[in-house]
């Protein structure tokens, strides 16, 4: 009886070692099998979705006022596959001054803007490797509010993009610089609106370079 106890003992000992083992190759099977798509994946440059941080530099005039003061700021920058666009959500800010009324003259406050931007591509070749030139169009909406709250701004229009893109690591890791002229349409309401006029048309040339990382 003893003696048939620990076959049985035995047993189930090794059966229990075999499903352990069993299980910890099959986990090891799916962890190999996993890296190993997503690196053949990389190497072929499946990447569908880009997405990462810019810098914004916005210098610009509107005819027929003094004040034409550069902003600097940061943006969102994505890409999804499903939408051939380049989309960037920024925030900047910038230096403002207005004519006030007669009693209190020229307003020195903050502008804070907050902007989107979709460009479509038109071309992409490359210059030589993974340097690469593109160019393309698309628009701008954006508001923007002063700091002493006496000022609204709505604004929106057309723009055309020039730039050039570097990617690495197999197409995993993308940087880029770019520029771009952009004519807008501006509603001004509020105290600047009021004595300086609603409707503008300023121009801006904003340069944006940044980093896209791409999944």
């Amino acid at each position: 009886m003893t003696a048939t106890m620990d076959i049985l003992r035995n047993l189930l000992y090794y059966s229990a070692e075999c499903f352990y083992f069993t299980g910890v190759m099959f986990m090891r099977k799916k962890i190999v099998t996993f890296a190993a798509a997503f690196i053949l994946s990389a190497s072929a440059g499946i990447f569908a979705t880009g997405i990462g941080p810019q810098m914004n530099f916005n210098p610009g005039f509107t005819p027929g006022y003094t004040d034409n003061t550069a902003a600097w700021g940061f943006a969102c920058s994505a890409k999804f596959d499903s939408v051939p666009v380049y989309w960037a959500l920024s925030t900047d800010g910038s230096y403002y001054s207005y004519k006030g009324d007669s009693s209190s003259g020229d307003v020195n406050t903050t502008l804070f803007n907050t902007t989107l931007t979709g460009d479509y591509w038109v071309m992409n070749p490359t210059i030589n490797g993974i340097w690469k030139w593109y160019w393309g169009f698309g628009g701008a909406v954006s508001t923007s509010i002063t700091a002493n709250g006496k000022n609204f701004y709505l604004k929106a229009g057309p723009r055309a993009v020039v730039g050039m893109n570097w990617f690495f690591l197999d197409g995993f890791l993308e940087l880029y610089a770019q520029g771009a002229i952009q004519p807008e349409l501006e509603l001004a309401f509020g105290e600047d609106g009021t004595q300086n006029g609603v409707v503008r048309v300023p121009f801006y040339f904003p340069f944006n370079s940044g980093v896209r990382f791409w999944f």
